[in-house]
């Protein structure tokens, strides 16, 4: 089902993102990682939402069962938290059979009360609880709504836009034969016809939709990990002097800042007081070029190859926006900009 996509929040918003469970380099399959960082999200203070921003589960390493297997631990513990006010969950690329499912049920459900109309699939579509709320603990008042691929806030009366951001890889122009969307690109482009949300997302469903197929045949994850790890070690080396900056300036978002300029008008939102996404694993705070538009990336948490890159961080939106990160005696605030 559809619903407004655009709510105020008048508490705290806190963002994180790639989690990855199921896939080998995950850390919150660690209780004891979990605890801690449900102890310090416990002494927030009131969380009017948090969102988790996609690739939660990743089905491109696990089939969905073994994946929330991982995950249930955190689930559980999450949905116990008592200043915690809503959860949401905004898949992402390795997550995004989560959402194909739930859109394939809506059609079925249409269809068996005789409607064979096709409901709308951009900009968003937004469904009252997901599969996760079943990792909950039994009767706690969380649940686990979803929205696809990105919700609008108002914060402070000004607008903060959050989605994964795999759909920036459209626009991006490094490494493009590598990338998800380069033959979804190559034929809209032949087209000669400016992509909508509608036509990156199109480009996007075949390429997740083959590799949530990957892990019923585990040969095919480990060929995909060996060409993958060729891909990003050249990467490394080729970008080794921009990665080392510092990622308590704007080194490692700034590399998105063409892209998110691209995007956000598909998204209905040219010019947000925020943009927060997820998806590459670097966090950090930046300011769009010409713009008074705040990005931040959530990080992830994973174990990253680059020790210099922090990992286990998250954002915080009230008056301002904050990078967090879980350091040995807590939360450390890495940065902070106004919103």
């Amino acid at each position: 089902m559809t619903k407004p996509n655009s709510s105020e929040r008048n508490g705290k918003i806190i963002a994180i993102s790639d989690t990855h469970f199921g896939d080998k380099s995950q850390l919150l399959n660690d209780e004891r990682l979990v605890d801690r960082f449900m102890e310090v999200l416990s002494g927030r203070g009131a969380i009017a939402e948090l969102i988790l921003l996609g690739d939660i589960v990743d089905l491109w390493m696990k089939t969905l069962v073994p994946a929330l297997k991982h995950a249930r631990y955190f689930f559980h513990s999450l949905s116990l938290l008592e200043n915690v006010e809503k959860v949401m969950y905004i898949p992402g690329n390795h997550d995004h059979q989560m959402f194909l499912d739930a859109f394939r049920l809506e059609i079925d459900v249409r269809v068996m009360q005789g409607n064979l109309t096709v409901p709308k699939f951009m900009p968003a579509r937004s469904y009252g609880d997901t599969i996760l709320s079943g990792l909950a603990h039994p009767g706690s008042r969380i649940h686990f709504p979803m929205t696809y691929p990105f919700v609008s806030r108002r914060v402070n009366g000004k607008d903060v836009i959050f989605t994964h951001g795999h759909h920036l890889d459209f626009y991006a122009t490094s490494y493009g034969w590598a990338r998800t969307f380069w033959l979804g690109r190559y034929i809209i482009r032949r087209r000669r016809k400016k992509a909508s949300l509608h036509d990156i997302e199109m480009a996007n469903i075949p390429f997740c939709g083959a590799m949530s197929m990957w892990p019923w045949v585990p040969e095919l994850v480990n060929e995909g990990l060996r060409f993958y790890h060729v891909i990003s070690f050249f990467e490394r080396l080729l970008h080794s002097n921009r990665l080392r900056e510092s990622p308590l300036r704007d080194s490692l978002v700034k590399e998105s800042y063409k892209e998110i300029e691209q995007l956000l008008p598909q998204l209905g939102h040219p010019h947000p007081a925020g943009f927060i996404f997820g998806h590459t694993h670097r966090p950090g705070l930046g300011k769009l070029p010409d713009a008074d538009t705040t990005i931040a990336n959530t990080g992830s948490w994973t174990r990253s190859p680059d020790k210099s890159i922090p990992v286990k961080t998250w954002i915080e939106v009230d008056n301002d926006i904050k990078l967090f990160k879980l350091g040995r005696e807590g939360p450390e605030l890495l940065n902070s900009a106004a919103l």
